[in-house]
């Protein structure tokens, strides 16, 4: 679905122009997510071709957990500094009175995607490493694309009406 909506790679690690909102802050962090995912597949050798670790060496699994673990770290921290960034130009410029319902959704989104990449993360053990990449790469490019066109592009233009620095025109 990414690669057919966007005619992009979806193992792309640039931000395609049809995401870009035209909020540089907001753009800006969705390159680094998008960076984040890059690194993530290339954890494994093989993360399409492999159906679990088992064919790699114990201590080749405990060597890509070991990237994986640290990448998740600043994968989670990206998420949650970007999603306060953009709940706080939605309280900043009071879109929460204007359009309340598209502001809880977008908060929502923000949570539900958090509590799915936890969940995900707590189902890591070391011998199934790379289907947890493999899921987490799938959600997370999905999830971007859907959650741009459905939410940030409206806050970006609601901050352009206002005349906020950054948004687009």
């Amino acid at each position: 679905m990414f690669a057919v909506r966007f005619g992009i790679d979806p193992a792309a690690t640039e931000l395609p122009a049809a995401l870009e909102t035209g909020n540089a802050r907001i753009d800006r962090d969705h390159r680094q997510l998008l960076a984040l995912l890059g690194e993530l597949r290339h954890i494994c050798r093989d993360m399409a071709g492999l159906p679990d670790c088992t064919a790699c060496s114990a201590a080749q699994q405990l060597l890509c957990e070991g990237r994986l673990i640290p990448l998740l770290g600043d994968l989670f921290a990206c998420m949650l500094d970007h999603f306060a960034g953009e709940e706080l130009l939605m309280r900043d410029t009071q879109m929460q009175f204007a359009d309340s319902e598209h502001c809880a959704a977008h908060i929502e989104d923000h949570a539900a995607i958090a509590q799915t990449v936890q969940e995900l993360v707590a189902r890591l053990d070391v011998v199934h490493t790379v289907e947890r990449i493999r899921e987490l790469d799938a959600l997370l490019a999905r999830w971007v694309v859907n959650h741009i066109e459905m939410h940030d592009d409206l806050l970006v233009r609601w901050l352009a009406k206002r005349g906020i620095p950054g948004a687009a025109a």
